[in-house]
């Protein structure tokens, strides 16, 4: 089997291509996968999304987190343009951030991410036992 790997791609090792995202994936499915790419980013979106506009040390504490990871992760999380922090980055000297989703971004994000999984989200998810035979 002749696979294409990451290393004929760039510094990324020996990974196979089908772990690595697609060319012709979408802005928006590409966001997903970067999103969702490490449990504190998803932590931190998913509880941004659920509780809204919320402090660096509420995430801290709420997510049981170290205060340098979330702190990378919503700088990261920011340039990505999925998180929106109030002050906007040059006004933020000696003032606390309240960091909320980016509601359109998020919503664009979702979409991609559920067309990609073949999932529609106008259906209710059914479990296999209540398939009608």
């Amino acid at each position: 089997m002749n696979m294409k790997t990451a290393a004929d791609r760039g510094k990324m090792g020996s990974v196979p291509k089908y772990a690595l995202p697609e060319e012709n994936w979408s802005p928006d499915l590409l966001l997903a996968q970067r999103v969702i790419s490490t449990p504190a980013r998803l932590a931190i979106v998913g509880y941004l999304y659920t509780h809204g506009p919320t402090l660096r040390a509420t995430l801290i504490k709420q997510l049981s987190l170290d205060s340098s990871l979330v702190g990378r992760n919503l700088d990261q999380l920011e340039e990505l343009g999925i998180l929106i922090g109030d002050p906007p980055p040059g006004e933020r000297v000696g003032r606390s951030t309240r960091w909320e989703v980016n509601q359109d971004k998020y919503s664009g994000m979702a979409k991609a991410l559920y067309d990609f999984l073949g999932i529609d989200i106008q259906q209710p998810i059914t479990e296999q036992g209540d398939q009608d035979v």
